[in-house]
């Protein structure tokens, strides 16, 4: 059955006077082209801008410190920003950390920071932290920081990263030897 005894069978008579398809067939990009005429204002090419970015870093650094799910909110949100205005010569891949890390309240970011230092010893204090690392870092610092580990820090210390340093008194020289001040001959 052809597609002309298919439509004259099943389909409403209106339907009929349809022109038939042209010859040429049409790649996809062709075809999402002709696709965008139909609807103006759905082109992709702005899709995001700058001020997108920068909206969304303001809006992130507005709220305080953030819930673990808020920062893997924030995170996706920039990541599919930024992949877009790179993919579309509208930013440099480069200030993709800077400006990932701008969006970071300070309070988290110094745990952040921490953490980072911890992990990467050797990393230049010039050299930006990846993305991800950055986002790892948070993510670990925030899934631990709960209600009940700031109930057992001990008072006036908030966060939970760095450990309570330890009094000199406690550290004992590698190769001292201790004396039995007992009295009792240990021999």
């Amino acid at each position: 059955m052809s597609v002309k005894e298919y439509k004259g069978k099943f389909t409403p008579a209106a339907t009929h006077d349809e022109p038939e398809p042209a010859a040429h067939a049409y790649t996809y990009e062709e075809w999402k082209v002709e696709i965008f005429k139909l609807y103006p204002g759905s082109e992709f090419r702005d899709r995001y801008t700058q001020n997108d970015l920068e909206k969304l870093i303001a809006d992130f650094l507005s709220k305080g410190t953030p819930s673990r799910a808020s920062f893997s909110q924030y995170h996706r949100k920039f990541q599919k920003i930024v992949k877009w205005l790179a993919d579309n010569g509208k930013m440099e891949r480069s200030s993709e950390k800077e400006k990932f890390q701008h969006g970071i309240p300070s309070t988290l970011w110094v745990r952040i920071a921490w953490h980072l230092e911890i992990l990467y010893p050797l990393h230049h204090s010039d050299d930006l932290y990846k993305v991800e690392e950055m986002f790892n870092a948070g993510d670990w610092y925030l899934k631990g920081n709960t209600t009940a580990m700031a109930s057992i820090l001990p008072t006036g210390r908030q966060g939970g990263i760095l450990p309570t340093p330890l009094p000199q008194s406690a550290i004992a020289p590698v190769n001292a030897k201790t004396t039995d001040t007992s009295g009792a001959d240990s021999g």
